[in-house]
């Protein structure tokens, strides 16, 4: 192979590459939520894949650890009988469902040596609390991905409505090690979902920015080989 194939070769793995990071860590959210299905990925996804709904009134999902000032389980040790849990799928009715409730801000980590990786996949829903809402997330070293800031949706009800659910998630191809999703003064979150991904989905594909350097690396090698094939040709090879 000659110089300039070599080139051709490796400009061709450059952009490939910076295909890939352009992807490399996306945001979802918030978008409505009244069910697991509305979730931008599905369990079919993921080799390995981890739904924690508290619906045993307890947070027990391996390799998951949650936190926050005042935590509680509403309708198990906070809020029982007061018609104010928030959980996804309630129908409405406070009695209902579980949920996590938090004086203002939770935190949620995952547990490496647990899960033998950091998930490439992870979000949560939030039920109830008032605006605004801010979500982040850090990457398997501790360092900020950014978030979904400033958001505004709550609908001023604590009744346990489900018209306010909604989704914040991400992909992070470099694992994901913490979320944190802040409202003040309370907040009920639920259905903490996390995985690894294997399967490539609609989301996973490059933006037209990376395709077009794909498609400059597609180029540059073409018109290296046809004129190594021209050469080859006058040469008698």
């Amino acid at each position: 192979m000659n110089a300039k194939l070599l080139a051709a070769t490796a400009l061709l793995s450059l952009t490939a590459a910076g295909a890939a990071h352009a992807v490399d860590t996306v945001f979802y959210g918030p978008t409505p939520y009244l069910s697991q299905a509305d979730a931008p990925f599905h369990p079919a996804d993921f080799t390995n894949f981890y739904l924690e709904d508290v619906e045993d009134n307890a947070i027990n999902t391996l390799g998951l650890h949650v936190s926050g000032p005042s935590l509680c389980i509403a309708g198990f040790d906070c809020f029982v009988g007061s018609g104010l849990t928030d959980s996804v799928g309630n129908g409405g009715n406070g009695q209902l469902g579980r949920s996590i409730w938090t004086n203002g801000s939770t935190t949620i980590t995952f547990d490496q040596n647990e899960l033998g990786t950091f998930p490439t996949y992870a979000g949560l829903v939030w039920t109830d609390g008032v605006d605004p809402i801010n979500f982040e997330a850090f990457d398997q070293n501790g360092v900020s991905l950014g978030g979904i800031f400033d958001q505004h949706h709550a609908d001023g009800s604590f009744a346990g409505t489900l018209e306010d659910d909604r989704f914040y998630g991400l992909t992070h191809l470099g694992g994901i090690s913490k979320l944190v999703i802040t409202d003040n003064p309370g907040q009920e979150i639920d259905h903490i979902q996390y995985g690894f991904s294997v399967i490539p989905t609609e989301h996973g594909v490059p933006e037209p920015a990376a395709w077009a350097l794909m498609l400059t690396g597609f180029a540059g090698l073409g018109a290296v080989l046809r004129r190594r094939r021209a050469a080859q040709t006058l040469q008698g090879v």
